[in-house]
């Protein structure tokens, strides 16, 4: 069974506290229901996460809820909003790739890398992105937070934006799936429009 100590590659502090509570709450199931994640558990991290829903017979992912950083970053309550209502289209496929694996494997997410907030500036991120399950075998929901740290002119920053790739680790929660892997994202493309 996997544990914290698989996940060195977590630096944000809040982001490692939300992973541990989440591996704590998977009790005997491969991942804990959205019923176990307790707001009141987890004050320290609720202006920074977001919880949507899987709906597969659309294949859509639509916002239960967000907190205030991730409602302030889009300017509006995303909450109720399905993914492709409120994503620009350049960036959709690559959101929803992530969001994809996660309900697919189920695996757990992580990415580390620089996200365009607008189309002139860029910030560096780290998300982390955590199945959840009605049902402990099937993902229903799926439980992220992002931290971002500084906020960047496009322009005066390009070069050095453009040297420093996305990385994306995906780590299987079934203990008869692979080892994790992590991997430098090869489309820049991918790399810089990949936010939420």
């Amino acid at each position: 069974m996997i544990t914290l100590d698989d996940f060195e590659h977590v630096t944000n502090t809040v982001l490692r506290r939300l992973l541990g509570y989440w591996l704590d709450k998977r009790c005997d199931g491969l991942m804990p229901s959205i019923t176990n994640i307790d707001p009141i558990d987890i004050p320290w991290a609720l202006s920074r996460i977001w919880i949507c829903d899987y709906l597969p017979d659309s294949g859509r992912f639509r916002y239960r809820l967000a907190g205030e950083e991730i409602n302030t970053h889009w300017g509006y309550s995303i909450s109720g909003k399905y993914l492709d209502e409120i994503m620009p289209a350049e960036r959709l496929e690559p959101v929803t790739t992530k969001l994809r694996d996660v309900v697919d494997g189920p695996v757990i997410v992580h990415v580390i890398g620089q996200a365009y907030l607008d189309e002139e500036i860029f910030t560096k991120h780290e998300r982390i992105i955590l199945p959840l399950s009605d049902d402990g075998q099937t993902v229903s929901s799926i439980l992220g937070a992002t931290h971002r740290a500084g906020f960047h002119d496009h322009d005066s920053n390009l070069q050095l934006f453009a040297q420093i790739p996305e990385t994306v680790t995906v780590t299987p929660i079934n203990p008869d799936s692979s080892e994790q892997t992590a991997q430098p994202e090869a489309d820049p493309e991918f790399r810089t429009l990949a936010a939420f």
